[in-house]
C-alpha cells in the first residue's frame, strides 16, 4: 500500500495513524497552520482504508533516500522517508510507504483502470472492499491510499496488457514498473 505525502512527519504537519475495531486504518493530520484545524485544536481526517483485519501493532521504519546507496543515506537525513509496518490480530503483516506525488498519481490512475478493466475474484471490486465500512467522511479520504495488492497484479500481466493499460493513462509500462518498484522498497524490508 502506498500513501501520498502521508508519512508520520510529512512536510505540512504531523500525521496520526489509527486502527479501529472495525478493521479500518484512519489517517489524521495535525497542523497549526491549516485553517481547517482551527489553530491545531482539531485533527483533520486525511485517509481511510478498510484493512479487513484488526491492526494491533505499528512500527515506523526509516527508508533510504530514493536511488541512494546506504553510505549516502546518512548525508540525506533531512529528506528521510518513512514506512509504517503493521501487524494484525489474524497474523498478517502490511506496510504503508510514501511515494512521490507524480508516482502516486500514475499509480492511482493505474489502479482505477485496473479496477474497471480487469476481472476480479468472485467479481468483487477491490476498491469497493477497501471503502466499505472505512468510516470515510469524504471521497477524498478514499483516494489517498492505493491498494498494493491490486497494483502487484500489473507485474504479472503480459506485455500487451501492460502496454494497453499504460497507454490509457498516458505513460509507459517501464515508468509504471519503476514506480511500483519504488513503492515496493518498504515491502522488501519484510
Amino acid at each position: 500500500m502506498t500513501l501520498d505525502e502521508a508519512g508520520p512527519h510529512a512536510a505540512n504537519g504531523l500525521r496520526v495513524f489509527l486502527a479501529d475495531a472495525g478493521r479500518n486504518l484512519r489517517i489524521y493530520s495535525y497542523s497549526r497552520q491549516d485553517a481547517e484545524s482551527r489553530s491545531g485544536t482539531v485533527l483533520l481526517p486525511r485517509a481511510a482504508f478498510h484493512l479487513g483485519a484488526v491492526a494491533n501493532h505499528f512500527l515506523r521504519l526509516s527508508l533510504p533516500p530514493r536511488g541512494a546507496p546506504p553510505a549516502a543515506a546518512a548525508a540525506a537525513a533531512g529528506r528521510r522517508r518513512h514506512a509504517l509496518l503493521y501487524s494484525t490480530l489474524d497474523g498478517a503483516i502490511g506496510c504503508l510507504a510514501q511515494v512521490e506525488e507524480a508516482a502516486f498519481r500514475r499509480l492511482y490512475f493505474l489502479s482505477t483502470k485496473m479496477v474497471a478493466t480487469m476481472q476480479h475474484a468472485a467479481g468483487l471490486n477491490p476498491r469497493g472492499f477497501r471503502a466499505q465500512g472505512s468510516g470515510a467522511t469524504a471521497e477524498g479520504e478514499l483516494s489517498q491510499v492505493i491498494d498494493g495488492a491490486l497494483l502487484r497484479r500489473f507485474v504479472s500481466l503480459g506485455s500487451a496488457a501492460q502496454e494497453r493499460l499504460a497507454r490509457q493513462i498516458g505513460t509507459s509500462p517501464q515508468q509504471l514498473l519503476a514506480n511500483l518498484s519504488e513503492a515496493e522498497v518498504a515491502s522488501a524490508l519484510l
